[in-house]
């Protein structure tokens, strides 16, 4: 262990060691209290303001109740219960699937889904069930800046991967060319959590078709947030019902609790059950959240103008940045990143803002590539306009003091 001393020595000494923010009270809520001061908080992905709704909070004290603070067991013995199944029908039916799978985490769903899919010719040998049909060995390939999970789970797969550059279609179709006589994933993110874009859905969607190729979509960070009725990336491009697709996502994010799942045709999440890892050998969500999250689920539904205020709050911010010069990388969601470059100026940026009050962390390497450190702004229908407005005015002076802006 001496090499990990030495080597947390010289991060600290490089003034590299991120600095870590105890917050006292909901961690969800626009003001919270910091090290004793009160502050306004930029960096909750509680999108729609749901992670302390009163019915939200009741739902969960009611099932805490019933069945205590854990599962006790994994999914496939003693962990499952009629929240587990309640949450699962609501996910599919908010997807539009046959079936859905909850996970653990987020984070879970990825790193156990993509080893899953690529493992199938041998889990079927391995299990003495060989498949009929020759099944072909699986490629997957995968955008430059998909999600950490989703990476992980790209090394933990007994599959050949590829990355191909961002949101690049030309680049995609010239990497599904070279490898066509094997079984094809394509793996990306809907909304991608670092820079606030939205991947080109539909020439995936169409190059996929073309290939013949399954697409894994991280709706992580679009689930409850983009489309008509906040179902994500598919319905934002008006592409539902699309079969080829699987759809993985959260429900840390804009349903406010912990969670992840895939969405998907019923033998596809059957199978999952079987062969995604992550699943068969973790404890399973506590049940009290899953009771959570059905009504979080619900009220959001019923609540469209939650959606609405969101992107209200985003569009005013990312003009206001605008026009003050800052560069937000093209950012179309609530997630608004502001372009800095050098990891100590954006540090310094963040500790600066915080010193006004505001808390919107510097974010550098290896979350993001080097010289892209940025001030990552994530924004909530709970939100007020003087809380933007109190933004704007500190970035303003911020901006100018680092020539930023």
């Amino acid at each position: 262990m001496e090499a990990v001393a030495e080597f947390m020595q010289i991060v600290t000494d490089a003034g590299a060691l991120p600095t870590v923010r105890v917050i006292e009270g909901p961690t969800s809520e626009p003001e919270v209290t910091i090290d004793g001061r009160q502050v306004l908080l930029f960096c909750s992905s509680n999108y729609l303001g749901l992670a302390t709704h009163p019915e939200v909070k009741q739902a969960v004290a009611d099932a805490l109740g019933q069945y205590g603070v854990g599962a006790n067991g994994s999914r496939l013995v003693s962990g499952t219960t009629e929240w587990h199944l309640a949450l699962e029908a609501e996910t599919a039916a908010l997807k539009g699937t046959e079936a859905a799978i909850a996970f653990p985490t987020g984070y879970m769903a990825n790193t156990g889904t993509i080893p899953a899919l690529a493992y199938l010719p041998y889990f079927a040998r391995t299990a003495g069930l060989p498949l009929e049909s020759e099944t072909r060995h699986m490629v997957v390939l995968s955008d430059a800046l998909n999600h950490a999970s989703i990476i992980e789970g790209l090394e933990a797969a007994r599959a050949k991967h590829v990355y191909y550059a961002h949101c690049d279609l030309d680049a995609l179709e010239e990497k599904l060319c070279r490898h066509q006589d094997k079984r094809l994933l394509i793996v990306t993110d809907g909304v991608f959590s670092m820079d606030g874009d939205i991947a080109p859905l539909p020439g995936i969607l169409s190059l996929a078709r073309q290939y013949g190729a399954t697409v894994l979509l991280d709706d992580a960070h679009a689930t409850g947030v983009l489309g008509r009725t906040g179902r994500g990336t598919l319905e934002h491009f008006g592409l539902e019902g699309s079969p080829e697709v699987l759809e993985m996502g959260t429900y840390s994010k804009a349903f406010g609790s912990l969670g992840g799942f895939v969405a998907a045709d019923r033998p596809t999440v059957d199978y999952l059950r079987v062969a995604a890892r992550s699943y068969m050998f973790s404890g399973a969500l506590p049940p009290c959240l899953a009771a959570g999250i059905v009504m979080a689920m619900k009220i959001a539904e019923r609540e469209p103008q939650r959606r609405v205020r969101l992107m209200r709050n985003r569009d005013y911010l990312v003009f206001g940045l605008e026009d003050l010069g800052f560069d937000t990388l093209g950012s179309e969601t609530p997630i608004v990143p502001i372009l800095v470059g050098d990891d100590d100026k954006a540090e310094a940026m963040s500790g600066e803002l915080f010193a006004r009050g505001l808390f919107a962390p510097c974010v550098r390497w290896p979350a993001v590539a080097r010289g892209q450190s940025r001030i990552r702004i994530t924004l909530t229908a709970s939100h007020e306009r003087a809380h933007l407005d109190r933004l704007l005015e500190g970035l303003a002076e911020v901006g100018g003091k680092f020539a930023v802006v």
